[in-house]
């Protein structure tokens, strides 16, 4: 890898569709959170930080000696911020940033890998994973977009800066349609369990 990628896990949301705490609910034998912790871990990154105002989740990224930022502010503008402040401090000479939500599952080494390698080939543009057409999460920022992304209105996330530089955007095709699902009610958990 010529490109030197950090990423920020994004584990700050409420969960409010989910009724409670997603992250903490068991995924064949582990807390949610763990699966894209452990994708990370084996994918070809620089840096990786987790942001989250969960003290669970930061007891579990601590066990793990995952960097974790614990916050208390409100909007995803500020996770977006925080995470890439820390990976500008902690990742010298960073080229690409990547978001990933945390309540992907199914999201696939391979695939965090194959993004990887197209930003790799074409560093200017924004990358992210798609499933015949329709696109998700991760989502890879060139360093062009730094700026833009410690500066997002209030409440908004890196779709912001996707939404101003649409000609920018290019795609990775993923494997399977599981890999881009969020587990944002337990329906859909059960539904993956049974997939699975």
């Amino acid at each position: 890898m010529q490109q030197k990628i950090g990423c920020v896990i994004m584990a700050s949301g409420l969960a409010r569709r989910f009724g409670s705490n997603k992250l903490l609910q068991e995924f064949h034998g582990a807390p949610i959170i763990t699966r894209i912790l452990e994708t990370m871990e084996k994918a070809p990154l620089a840096a990786r930080v987790v942001v989250t105002r969960h003290p669970e989740i930061r007891k579990i990224c601590d066990e793990r000696n995952i960097p974790v930022l614990l916050h208390a502010l409100p909007e995803q503008s500020d996770t977006v911020r925080l995470g890439v402040e820390y990976l500008l401090e902690n990742c010298p000479r960073m080229t690409g940033c990547m978001f990933a939500a945390s309540d992907q599952p199914c999201l696939t080494v391979g695939s965090v890998e194959k993004l990887c390698h197209a930003f790799d080939g074409a560093p200017e543009n924004i990358w992210r994973l798609a499933w015949r057409g329709t696109v998700g999460n991760p989502v890879l920022f060139p360093e062009s977009t730094f700026e833009e992304l410690l500066r997002l209105p209030v409440g908004k996330g890196g779709g912001a800066v996707v939404k101003k530089h649409p000609d920018w955007v290019r795609t990775v095709e993923v494997s399977s349609e599981r890999e881009l699902i969020d587990v944002d009610t337990p329906e859909i958990l059960e539904a993956l369990l049974k997939q699975i």
